[in-house]
C-alpha cells in the first residue's frame, strides 16, 4: 500500500479556504455526519424515516452511504464524486462510498476534500448526509467541530458502539452535543431506558450532551407524508445546527451543560 504524504501547509490552508466558502451565507447546504452501528439491523429504515422527514422540510438529501455494508464505488468516482450518485426521488439521491477514505489515502486527495468537492459539485442537495463508521466518518469531517448523530437500539452491544462512536468523535471533533435515532417501538419500556443510559455515559464520561432521542419503530409504517412530531423535530434540529470553522471550536465538553439533559422526552 502506498501511503499518502502529509498535507502541506499550502493544501491546509485550501482546504480551510474551501471550508469558509462552503459555510459561507451563499449557501445553505447542511452536512449531517451519522456514525454507523453493525449492531442495528433496522439502520437502513432509519435512514429512510430520516430523510423522509428531511424530504417534508423541503430538503433534497444526498445519502453518501460508507458504512460496512453499503456498495463500493467505481475508481471514477474518486476523481469525480458526481458519477456515483444514483437519485431515487425527487427529494432522495444515493452514494455508495464503502472503504472511500482508506482509498483516497492512496492519493493525492483526503476524504474531507472528496466531500468538499461533491458538495460543490451538487448544489441541488439541500443535505449531505455522510453515514459512515466512528473512523472514516472522521476522516470526511477532518478539521471540523461535529454535533453527530448516533444510531442504536435496545441491546448492549449497539449501545457500547454507539458509546465508543462518541468517544471517538468527541475526543477528534470536540463535540460537546450529539443526536440519538433509536430502532425500537416507541411504546417499549426499554426505549427510554436506552436512550437514558447512553446519554447518561456520554455525559458523565465524555462531557456531552443528548440534544434530541428519538425512537422509530422499524417494523411500523410510516404514512406518506405523516412524519411524527419527535423525527419532525430532529430534522429541523439539525437544519439548523451550524458550522464552526477549525479555530472557532468550543471547549471540548463545555456545552453539556447547555443541551437536553432530558433524553426520554422524544421517546
Amino acid at each position: 500500500m502506498v501511503a499518502r504524504p502529509p498535507q502541506t501547509l499550502s493544501e491546509r490552508t485550501d482546504q480551510a479556504a474551501g471550508l469558509r466558502r462552503l459555510f459561507s451565507g451563499g449557501t445553505h447546504q447542511r452536512h449531517v455526519a451519522v456514525a454507523a452501528n453493525p449492531h442495528v439491523l433496522s439502520a437502513g429504515v432509519l435512514l429512510e424515516r430520516l430523510t423522509a422527514a428531511l424530504a417534508a422540510q423541503g430538503c433534497h438529501t444526498l445519502v453518501v452511504d460508507a458504512a460496512d455494508n453499503a456498495p463500493t464505488p467505481a475508481p471514477a468516482v474518486l476523481e469525480d464524486p458526481a458519477l456515483g450518485i444514483e437519485r431515487l426521488s425527487d427529494a432522495l439521491s444515493y452514494l455508495g462510498a464503502r472503504g472511500l477514505p482508506p482509498r483516497l489515502a492512496q492519493t493525492p486527495r483526503n476524504a474531507a476534500q472528496w466531500l468538499l468537492q461533491l458538495a460543490a459539485a451538487t448544489p441541488q442537495a439541500d443535505v449531505l448526509l455522510v453515514h459512515a463508521g466512528a473512523a472514516e466518518l472522521s476522516r470526511f469531517f477532518d478539521g471540523r467541530a461535529l454535533q453527530p448523530l448516533v444510531l442504536a437500539a435496545e441491546d448492549a452491544d449497539s449501545l457500547t458502539h454507539a458509546l465508543a462512536s462518541l468517544r471517538l468523535l468527541a475526543s477528534r471533533h470536540h463535540c460537546t452535543q450529539f443526536d440519538l435515532l433509536l430502532g425500537t417501538p416507541v411504546s417499549s419500556p426499554q426505549a427510554a431506558r436506552a436512550a437514558r443510559h447512553l446519554a447518561g455515559c456520554a455525559r458523565t464520561r465524555l462531557g456531552m450532551g443528548l440534544r434530541e432521542g428519538v425512537a422509530v419503530d422499524p417494523a411500523r409504517d410510516m404514512p406518506p407524508g405523516a412524519v411524527p412530531a419527535a423525527l419532525a423535530r430532529l430534522a429541523a434540529a439539525l437544519l439548523e445546527q451550524e458550522e464552526l470553522e477549525t479555530g472557532k471550536w468550543p471547549l471540548g465538553g463545555g456545552g453539556a451543560d447547555r443541551a437536553v439533559t432530558s433524553p426520554a422526552r422524544n421517546l
